[in-house]
């Protein structure tokens, strides 16, 4: 993948990520949008992704992205996150402050000066979750050099069955044979989606 592909998802995880989607689960807690391997991601902690997520295409006059939309995006991007991080422990990838600051400088070099803030916040990535984003591409660079597209497409999938995700279904539906799919539930709206971490199970 160019390193210098940025997007969300870019174009190595729209290849990678490919065979994955949102599938509720009744067993998620209460308050939870989703568990992953027993660690929740509070309602409160992904409503809060999605704020800051808006306010970074405002703040570059990007266009929205309408409720729903964004809650699902931001979630997928969360569990995308913790299931990369792990496929990274177990090939022994290693990604370093420095090997991050290194990325955003190539980037730097090789965009006139564009800094990748300014670049990702077109793409509902704000500052603060910039250096986490690079960590991922990195991860996702390093997996395809050792594996090839294919074998890095089968370590994820195979790391991804491994964990256990459950998510609240008013989110959508994650299903390792599928990709992301809308949700035909009736009370899905961006209301209901923007409900506080006090309510809502995963089983309602």
């Amino acid at each position: 993948m160019s390193r210098t592909s940025r997007s969300v998802p870019t174009l190595a995880l729209a290849a990678l990520l490919a065979g994955f989607a949102l599938t509720g689960c009744a067993d998620s807690k209460a308050g939870a949008a989703a568990v992953v391997d027993g660690e929740r991601i509070d309602i409160s902690t992904l409503n809060s992704r999605v704020e800051k997520a808006a306010d970074a295409r405002e703040s570059v006059g990007a266009a929205p992205v309408p409720g729903v939309t964004a809650s699902q995006e931001e979630l997928v991007l969360l569990l995308q996150t913790k299931v990369l991080d792990e496929a990274a422990e177990r090939s022994g990838i290693v990604v370093t402050p420095t090997d991050i600051a290194e990325q955003k400088n190539e980037w730097l070099a090789q965009n006139r000066g564009v800094p990748i803030e300014e670049s990702l916040a077109e793409k509902g990535v704000p500052a603060s979750g910039v250096d986490a984003f690079t960590r991922s591409q990195i991860i996702i660079e390093r997996l395809i050099a050792k594996n090839g597209n294919a074998g890095a497409d089968k370590i994820y999938t195979e790391t991804a069955e491994s964990m256990e995700i459950t998510v609240n279904p008013r989110y959508g539906k994650w299903d390792v044979a599928e990709g992301l799919v809308p949700v035909a539930y009736k009370w899905l709206t961006p209301d209901n989606i923007a409900g506080t971490a006090g309510t809502g199970a995963a089983g309602a």
